[in-house]
């Protein structure tokens, strides 16, 4: 997923309310709709266990596999080699574990999300899906097993002006969450 080729401003990171097209937030979402996700679900606020999740059942294998896709604008207009673009997507993607650890927790937390949104009568938080799957989900999540993956969306890095101090900063995070919970981490940037 090529963000840069899809009209995205980089130093625009939430997509709000009104869902900004050019956000990185809402390029990541238009992307993730081309696949067959039961859930798609944008958290993007203080509180949120990651900007983006999304949720497909396997039933035959009673597996529940979720994503989190942390997303973080650029301090720079162009894709370069700035650390401080990683420091706070690595600190976010090492703090997911906590949700794999209690899976159930995280399904509460994305009704409870969801449920507060529509009492204050604002729009949706759920892209794909509604939040009767995203129940039966839950009451799922006592019998299947839940497998994560953390995807760090960073437009603001170009791939092949990575530094040494960048590429280290990554290795620590993927060693850390692949080594100890068996977590992938997969980086989104810039070409």
């Amino acid at each position: 997923m090529g963000l840069e080729s899809l009209g995205v401003d980089i130093e625009k990171e939430s997509q709000h309310l009104e869902k900004r097209v050019d956000s990185i937030q809402f390029s990541v979402i238009q992307e993730l709709k081309k696949n067959d996700f039961d859930v798609i679900f944008d958290d993007d606020s203080s509180g949120e266990a990651a900007d983006i999740i999304t949720i497909k059942v396997d039933d035959e294998r009673k597996i529940i596999s979720v994503e989190f896709y942390h997303c973080k604008f650029s301090k720079g207009d162009k894709p370069g080699a700035r650390i401080d673009d990683l420091y706070e997507l690595c600190g976010q993607s090492q703090k997911s574990i906590r949700w794999l650890i209690n899976s159930r927790e995280l399904f509460l937390h994305l009704l409870r999300r969801e449920e507060k949104r529509r009492l204050e009568r604002k729009a949706t938080r759920i892209e794909t899906g509604d939040g009767d799957r995203i129940d039966e989900i839950f009451e799922k999540s006592d019998v299947y097993r839940t497998e994560l993956k953390i995807f760090m969306v960073q437009p603001g890095l170009s791939k092949e002006k990575a530094s040494q101090e960048q590429l280290e900063l990554l290795a620590v995070t993927e060693n850390y969450l692949k080594e100890t919970y068996l977590i992938p981490l997969t980086l989104i940037g810039s070409e």
